[in-house]
């Protein structure tokens, strides 16, 4: 049956309500669910103006989905038209378990609506994305999102590091092996939709999905730095990793801040790190503590003085590591860290009771 307003048909109404052209009384007709149509149909115009940038449209949109069931909600993602932003909406606008299981699963789910996901999910729908391996390698977003989920479970969290290690020693593999493509599959994607969107004024429920991954640069940082930072800001998480293994010095020193393990790993790793920018990231206090670890862990750059005080005086380092770095430092160096005000109480402390028993 045709939707009211002079418009034909669903597909034509939710193409006039993306675009932001349909009239304000029919979108909130249609909200309040009174469109004589199927409904499976009426469920897609719904979750639609669930994002509604007119707040009264939007609320009644969020009150007619609370009618329906699970089951509508999975009949809807079993349609063979569906799209990947109205998977999105569906997993937005329902909290049912059962629902983002069958939406984690399904071949259109995009990768924004997988991490928004992953940030959120039950232990349940945790443990499907992280056995979806293909999936997890076309957005490895999606290990760092699952690590921000409170609720994210320690098997998942074990199974999250053993995938990064072995697509990180593959990523070694292909790094060395000169004229070889790297090649991840890509999932598919709602961004250009998101963007569409956004310009008609539309809000997403649940609000939007944190992107930043490297960390901001000082203003004072080199031109160069800053240079290879707006290249770095375009790549997904797998470019980072092969950018950290093959990329420049300056490409190094951004990276080796990333908010991901794996990315951080890999510039320790890579074979064009040398002693003097291990010597420089041990002493920077925006590295990722990642790396900080993996140089207090490795006996033969820290036989490099320079290094190992760099490392104990850097407020970033875990103390665990620092405290064991003490005993090492020299006279003069463990008087200064007795009164640095930058590391914490314990290692002040432990420093100064090092210098009364040399004493």
């Amino acid at each position: 049956m045709g939707a009211p307003g002079g418009i034909g048909s669903v597909a034509e109404l939710l193409a006039r309500i993306r675009q932001g052209m349909a009239p304000r009384a029919l979108r909130l007709f249609a909200a309040q669910g009174l469109l004589p149509v199927s409904r499976e149909d009426l469920i897609r115009v719904v979750l639609i103006l669930a994002a509604d940038g007119d707040g009264e449209i939007a609320a009644a949109a969020q009150a007619t989905l609370t009618a329906f069931t699970p089951d509508n909600f999975i009949q809807v993602l079993n349609l063979p038209d569906i799209e990947p932003i109205e998977i999105d909406l569906v997993c937005r606008c329902t909290r049912e378990e059962g629902v983002w299981v069958a939406a984690v699963q399904h071949a259109q789910t995009a990768n924004e609506t997988l991490r928004w996901l992953a940030r959120q999910a039950t232990v349940t729908v945790q443990d499907v994305i992280i056995t979806n391996q293909v999936r997890v390698l076309s957005c490895l977003e999606l290990i760092e999102d699952l690590r921000a989920n409170p609720q994210v479970s320690q098997d998942v969290l074990r199974r999250a590091r053993e995938f990064e290690e072995e697509f990180l020693e593959k990523a070694i593999v292909w790094a060395a092996a000169e004229g070889t493509a790297f090649e991840v599959p890509a999932g598919p994607s709602i961004e250009e939709v998101l963007t569409e969107l956004r310009a008609v004024g539309m809000r997403l429920p649940g609000g939007e999905l944190e992107t930043q991954i490297v960390a901001e640069l000082e203003a004072a940082a080199p031109p160069e730095l800053h240079d290879a930072y707006a290249r770095i800001a375009l790549m997904n998480t797998a470019r980072r990793v092969m950018q950290a293994l093959k990329g420049t010095r300056e490409e190094r020193l951004i990276l080796v801040r990333d908010r991901s393990p794996l990315v951080v790993r890999a510039v320790m790793l890579s074979p064009k790190l040398n002693e003097m920018e291990i010597e420089q990231i041990a002493g920077m206090r925006s590295s990722n503590e990642e790396a900080l670890r993996m140089i207090g862990s490795k006996g033969r750059w820290l036989r490099r003085y320079t290094v190992l005080r760099n490392l104990a005086f850097n407020p970033k380092t875990p103390a665990g590591i620092a405290l064991q770095l003490l005993r090492r430092l020299s006279q003069r160096d463990l008087m200064l860290m007795s009164r640095d005000r930058n590391v914490t109480d314990t290692v002040r402390k432990v420093a100064r009771d090092i210098l009364e028993h040399r004493r």
